[in-house]
């Protein structure tokens, strides 16, 4: 028995920790609801960071793992709506913050064009929900990371407004009680594998 690899304590042969996969690290963060308004510029709703250095002594693969929570909006006609997720990895001896890129993004535009209504001019009454379920992606690659070495992994939440068109009130009465926006929460999960000499 290689006792780099195995521990027999009190007689039971089992593999060191090192030599196992194991969830090495998680971070979760977030949910938050808003009301759509004229946002082109875009607002943040939360980030979550997660990190692992490796101390096993071995060299380990690694993968990062997402969990996002459901995702719904409202919004009326003439508005165009996003909720943006990125995401990043990053890794070495002083691994920076990750660099992060748009990889989903929720979106609705109602546009079923404009009338007129008296002396002036309205957007064709509509209202548009959607909503996404929970769902469990990886991010980015798997990474080799020797022994000493750190990984990271970051998520972050944004929406904004591309197009925002007409506002007004009528006898439908008024859409801004119509507009929502709510996202659910984020965990990061950290896995790894050993390199196997």
């Amino acid at each position: 028995m290689d006792s780099s690899y195995f521990d027999a304590t009190d007689g039971v042969l089992t593999p060191l920790r090192r030599w196992q996969m194991q969830r090495r690290a998680s971070a979760s963060a977030g949910g938050a609801t808003f009301t759509p308004a004229n946002n082109s510029a875009g607002t943040v709703l939360f980030s979550v960071l997660v990190q692992w250095a490796n101390d096993t002594g071995i060299s380990q693969k690694v993968h990062a793992v997402m969990t996002q929570g459901s995702q719904r909006y409202s919004i009326d006609c003439l508005k165009h709506l996003a909720i943006r997720t990125q995401w990043g990895i990053s890794s070495g001896v002083a691994a920076a913050d990750p660099t992060l890129t748009e990889e989903s993004r929720m979106r609705g535009y109602p546009d079923f064009g404009t009338g007129p209504a008296g002396t002036g001019t309205v957007g064709i009454y509509a209202v548009l929900e959607d909503r996404a379920p929970t769902l469990t992606v990886p991010i980015g690659d798997v990474v080799t990371l020797p022994p000493g070495q750190t990984i990271k992994a970051k998520a972050q939440v944004s929406w904004s407004t591309p197009a925002w068109g007409l506002d007004w009130y009528s006898g439908w009465g008024d859409p801004v009680q119509m507009r929502a926006g709510k996202v659910g929460p984020i965990m990061l999960e950290l896995f790894s594998v050993p390199v196997i000499p």
